[in-house]
């Protein structure tokens, strides 16, 4: 098996309520596909025009607080968040003050300053990373 084609098709991220999680993703630019809804199954697709799709699987029951694989002190395997590449922090920073969407953690440069990072979480507390990449060698020479 050659991987060298291998691409990401989609994101499965747990919700709580189908009608919420669908309304907050809407304002990051997620729309249904039609074709990706599948009641029986309790899941939804959503398509961003760039061409990222997520599914929302609309079984999850509510924790108690925070989200169970990053904020209960017991680490049980499984994925943690999701990263996106945005073009400018400083307009994401802006947006979500705007929307009134707190943010997590950030922004803060990270992997030995390749990217400038943003964390939020959705309504049901799952991590949405946004990633600005940085030109290495301008960050390097503090421009």
């Amino acid at each position: 098996m050659n991987f060298t084609n291998l691409r990401l098709d989609h994101i499965g991220i747990r919700v709580t309520d189908l009608a919420m999680a669908e309304a907050f993703y809407a304002r990051l630019g997620f729309q249904r596909d039609p074709e990706e809804f599948a009641p029986a199954a309790r899941a939804c697709g959503l398509k961003h025009p760039t061409g990222l799709r997520i599914h929302l699987i609309y079984n999850g029951e509510a924790a108690q607080a925070g989200n169970v694989l990053l904020d209960a002190p017991v680490k049980y395997p499984g994925y943690t968040h999701a990263a996106f590449i945005i073009d400018s922090m400083d307009e994401l920073v802006a947006w979500l003050h705007r929307e009134q969407i707190p943010i997590s953690e950030g922004p803060l440069v990270m992997g030995h300053g390749r990217r400038n990072v943003c964390f939020i979480r959705d309504p049901d507390r799952n991590v949405l990373e946004f990633n600005e990449i940085l030109d290495r060698a301008a960050t390097s020479a503090g421009v």
